[in-house]
Formats: structure tokens, sequence, C-alpha cells
């Protein structure tokens, strides 16, 4: 099939104006290349974080691992949590898993928007639950700053940035 036929004109775009059939085409062009170039912001965010939570949760450092570029930034709540590049991101992925209280992640909320065809980026809540001090479950809300990036195909967290808030103050006598 002719573009012209699928763009409605006449075959040969005899009786169509010349500045007609130029914007049929651009909005062609755009309607067929949108659907890849534009990925659903919340759907693209809700697999990443599918496929953390899971991979952390069962300590799948490798699955982990494919969830970061090379040269991504891991900022986590804990003392020395901070990472530059994959092995570095597996340290601190490996002393999680081998700590007494492993925590076990669940996400409770994500906002997230496109800045650009390939950058997303997102603000989430996750709750943290691991055994507290006294052998009884806690849990300890996280705050997610995350900047994913898609290369090859592959979205892939650049930051992963995540804190924890501070108790509030105790309460004056």
């Amino acid at each position: 099939m002719r573009n012209s036929a699928l763009l409605g004109l006449p075959a040969g775009g005899e009786g169509a104006n010349p500045m007609e059939k130029r914007v049929a085409i651009c909005l062609a062009t755009i309607l067929m290349c949108a659907g890849s170039a534009l990925a659903d912001p919340a759907a693209v965010v809700k697999a990443h974080s599918d496929a953390f939570g899971k991979s952390f949760n069962s300590c799948d450092v490798p699955a982990a691992l494919n969830l970061y570029e090379d040269n991504a930034v891991l900022i986590w709540p804990g003392e020395g949590e901070v990472a530059n590049g994959k092995a570095a991101i597996a340290k601190v992925i490996k002393a999680e898993c081998s700590g007494t209280a492993k925590s076990s992640l669940k996400q409770i909320s994500s906002d997230s928007r496109a800045i650009g065809k390939d950058y997303i980026i997102n603000v989430g809540m996750w709750d943290d639950t691991m055994t507290g001090p006294d052998g009884k479950p806690m849990t300890a809300r996280v705050r997610t700053t995350e900047l994913l990036h898609r290369s090859n195909g592959k979205w892939r967290y650049v930051i992963d940035n995540a804190s924890i808030g501070l108790p509030p103050p105790p309460a004056k006598p």
C-alpha cells in the first residue's frame, strides 16, 4: 500500500495541496515513532521497581546489578552506603544481604516523570521491614529519588538515592 493511500490522499498526490501532504506525512511519522520513543513512565518504574524488590529481597546480587548502569551512583541510608559503579554497588548490596537483620522491601508509592525520551525521574516510598533489637519486626519508611536511563532498549538506574527521615523530636514535658 502506498503512503498516499495510508494517509487518505489521492494516488500520486493529485488534488492535494503540497503543504497538506507534508503535514500529513509529518504527522504520520510522528505517530509511528511516538509509541517506541515515549514510554509510560509509571509502567517503566513499576516494572523496574518490581524487579529491584524481587532481586533485593532474594539477595540475587547479579539480578540487582543488571538494573544499574555501569557508572551508576548509589546512596542508601546506612553509614558508608555510598557507591560509584557496579563493583562498589555490589559490595553495598552484598553487605545488606549478609547482615544479621536482613530487611525486606515493599514499594508503597511512586511518582514518575519522563525528562526526555530516554530518562525518567522517580520519587517513591518503600517500607523496609527488618528484625528489631527486641526480635520483633520493625518497619522504616524509605524515601527514594531515582534517575533511570534507557540504553540499548533497557532501563537502568543512573542514580539510586534512598533516605530515612529522622524520628520526631521527643515531646516536651
